[in-house]
């Protein structure tokens, strides 16, 4: 995948990335966009929509000309390192040593970045263990001395302050000495320090709350907040945060800095709605809340489409958040909304939510292609089916179309064109050709489903996943694939978890996936259409024969069988309807139609529409597609002509919304012609029953309507059908259409 692919109006010249820094890629100077007071740009986006590509490319590509960190808050490597000493180490220290450590290593203009307000805020807290020896607590203190660039004043400072006292630590190293310790460490370093580095000091320190000015006290206190844990402990690192951002800033205005160094300093957050990320993005923005301005810029990604849950009051994200997408024309206007009340206004003030781009038809097509390379390319009907695929599939999810268009590469296609070789099944079935798994894993060719699934559900699964669900989770959502609303969904759920002691309701499935990024659908409980056919496929071959596949089908039909034909359903009106969903899915069109048939009369054209709408919105997977011939008429059908009718209109509209291939350019007649059949049956009725009661009979106006919607249904209809649209659009088919 080229890294800059759907970014080019993001990182050009005069894009959101070049302003927010203040230069170029070439590293040109540009005017910086907006003022002292800026906001935390979160990247939101799902799976597979390039938020972590998008850092690489900004780390890679505008490093070298600003000082830049990256950490992936989303990894367990700080944690790790917490555990081993967990009295004087965090997850979130932790991490601030590594973005450090970075700033440290920067040779560009301006040259790398000293951290001694850092320095000292950590090694305040590595001295702080109360129950640790001296010798753990010097190694604890001299590990932390690598943040400070040799020869620096500060290095200079701290080293000798610490050695005057740690040659006589070292020796007692029967008793815990966290306070003598502390105590010697801070009193030594203070004692030393030059007017300008008490200064420094104080200036941070001193407003640590309860020191009163005095940053010797601000030191102390940290530390010790530090160690009670809880609340105390998040004020402790949020604060080392701040200390880290004066560490930069104070780089930035001292004179050499303002000489050399030309624009904005960047530290990129990836997976930053983890809880990692959440610890460090909050404190920075109720920082900036209460008008402590820095220059950093905070560019973090975030899966949910309000930037998480962490952001908002009770209540939900607000209309006025800020909002931007790439490709609208001008950059995002930002301010800060006014009238917030610091520790009282919500966090969502202090970010501006970027969504991450879908990538058009044509960077799609432009993708395939470049993927394909030298290689023959074929038939231009072929062609076509498979761009068709991909987009349906994607729904221009970078991700998904690159790993498409790998394993279209790699197939041999026929010379004409050839439907059943060119459906979403055959192309998920594809094998992408072995090579690096993007985590340094060389892996042999497999399917591209298998490489879409794990790459977009199994590798990350929900932080709030209870540990006891891990190993089934990807079991869970294959079988959830066939369900349409939560109580659909809890049925099958109870029946997959039958015997276990813990159960995952559907209602926290649907509540994860939300916060994992996936689209909510209001008519299916997978809301991803590319999603829901990686999960049906692997259903089908979950167990021989698509046992798996027919079993959740049977399991549903008997619990809408159960509730009675006539009970409502919020989605296909009766729980009749939703039962016969569940049989065309799995047995066949034939009792469906015999079904379709029985209530033609017997509900009102307009219901009965929605419900054969809802009806042949079910997948085929493992049998053959004669749905073309049934649609046209070409097999014979048992039954008058009504019935027949109805065969061919349930085909027609099953082909049109279970898209698995583009539709014929039959497909609209084969729509049209059982509408306005049907409609003349109807008419037939109506006159008959004219002869019966009058032209003022109830029989006669409900059969006259319905004959003139079923005119006016065979025009919309097949209308929609000409422009390869659903016949009712939902939320994960919004991208499907005219094309």
């Amino acid at each position: 995948m080229p890294d800059e692919l759907g970014f080019d109006e993001l990182l050009d010249d005069g894009g959101l990335i070049a302003r927010l820094l203040g230069r170029t890629a070439a590293g040109r100077k540009k005017e910086l966009l907006y003022g002292p007071d800026l906001p935390v740009v979160l990247l939101v986006g799902g799976p597979g929509m390039g938020k972590s590509r998008l850092l690489r490319c900004v780390r890679d590509r505008f490093g070298p000309r600003v000082p830049t960190a990256y950490l992936d808050c989303g990894l367990n490597d700080c944690r790790e390192q917490a555990e081993q000493r967990p009295g004087s180490r965090s997850d979130v220290t932790e991490a601030l040593r590594r973005i450090a450590a970075q700033y440290g290593d920067w040779a560009g203009d301006g040259g790398k970045i000293a951290v001694p307000r850092l320095y000292a805020g950590l090694a305040a807290v590595a001295a702080g263990d109360r129950l640790a020896h001296a010798a753990p607590l010097v190694d604890e203190v001299s590990r932390l001395e690598g943040l400070l660039p040799p020869k620096s004043f500060w290095r200079g400072v701290l080293r000798g302050a610490a050695n005057n006292y740690l040659g006589f630590l070292s020796g007692l190293v029967t008793t815990p000495l966290a306070g003598p310790f502390i105590n010697a460490l801070l009193d030594g370093l203070f004692a030393r320090l030059s007017p300008e580095g008490r200064a420094a000091l104080a200036e941070c320190y001193g407003d640590y709350p309860g020191a009163g000015g005095n940053p010797l006290a601000g030191l102390r206190a940290l530390g010790s907040d530090f160690q009670q844990g809880g609340e105390a402990r998040r004020i402790a690192e949020g604060f080392l945060f701040r200390a880290l951002r004066q560490d930069v800033d104070a780089a930035y205005r001292s004179v050499r800095g303002r000489l050399s160094r030309v624009g904005r300093p960047a530290l990129l957050l990836d997976h930053a709605d983890n809880s990692l990320g959440r610890r460090l993005l909050r404190p920075a923005l109720e920082d900036r809340e209460r008008g402590h301005h820095d220059r950093l810029v905070v560019l973090a990604t975030a899966r949910r489409e309000d930037g998480g849950r962490f952001l908002h009051r009770a209540g939900g994200p607000p209309a006025r958040m800020a909002r931007w997408e790439p490709f609208t024309g001008a950059l995002p206007a930002w301010s800060r909304p006014p009238g917030g009340v610091p520790d009282h206004a919500p966090l969502w003030r202090g970010v501006l939510l970027v969504r991450m781009p879908v990538l058009t038809r044509d960077q799609q097509k432009c993708e395939l292609s470049r993927l394909r390379g030298a290689q023959e390319q074929p038939d231009t009907a072929v062609r076509l089916r498979v761009h068709s695929g991909v987009h349906r599939l994607s729904g221009g999810r970078p991700l998904f179309v690159t790993r498409l268009g790998e394993a279209a590469a790699a197939l041999s296609f026929p010379a004409t064109d050839d439907r059943a070789g060119c459906t979403d099944w055959a192309l998920l079935d594809a094998r992408v050709p072995a090579g690096d798994d993007g985590e340094g894993r060389r892996v042999a060719d497999r399917p591209v489903a298998d490489v879409l699934i794990d790459e977009l559900v199994s590798r990350r699964p929900p932080e709030e996943l209870p540990p006891e669900h891990r190993g089934h989770w990807l079991d869970l959502l294959t079988h959830l694939s066939v369900a349409h609303d939560v109580e659909c969904a809890q049925t099958l759920m109870r029946a997959v978890q039958e015997g276990r002691g813990d159960h995952l309701s559907a209602y926290l499935i649907a509540d994860l996936l939300e916060d994992s990024g996936w689209p909510r659908c209001p008519r299916h409980f997978i809301g991803d259409l590319g999603l829901r056919r990686l999960l049906t496929r692997r259903l089908h071959r979950l167990r021989d024969g698509g046992a798996a596949w027919h079993a959740d089908h049977a399991l549903l039909q008997g619990h809408y069988r159960d509730l009675g034909d006539d009970h409502p359903d919020a989605l296909f009106r009766t729980a009749g309807a939703h039962r016969m969903h569940h049989l065309l899915a799995s047995d066949g069109a034939d009792l469906v139609t015999r079904y379709l048939a029985g209530t033609f009369l017997t509900r009102p054209v307009a219901d009965w529409c929605e419900e054969l709408l809802a009806i042949a919105d079910a997948a085929l997977i493992g049998a053959d597609d004669d749905r073309y011939a049934r649609a046209l008429g070409e097999i014979h059908v048992h039954g008058d002509t009504r019935r027949r009718l109805i065969d061919r209109l349930l085909h027609a509209v099953w082909l049109t919304e279970d898209r698995t291939q583009p539709l014929d350019e039959t497909a609209p007649g084969a729509l049209r012609g059982p509408l306005r059949g049907l409609s003349e049956e109807l008419a037939r009725i109506a006159d008959e029953a004219v002869r019966d009661q009058g032209p003022e009979g109830a029989d006669v106006v409900r059969a006259a309507e319905g004959a003139a919607l079923l005119v006016r249904m065979a025009r919309e209809w097949g209308d929609r059908a000409e422009d390869k649209q659903p016949l009712r659009r939902c939320g994960c088919t919004e991208h499907i259409g005219f094309g």
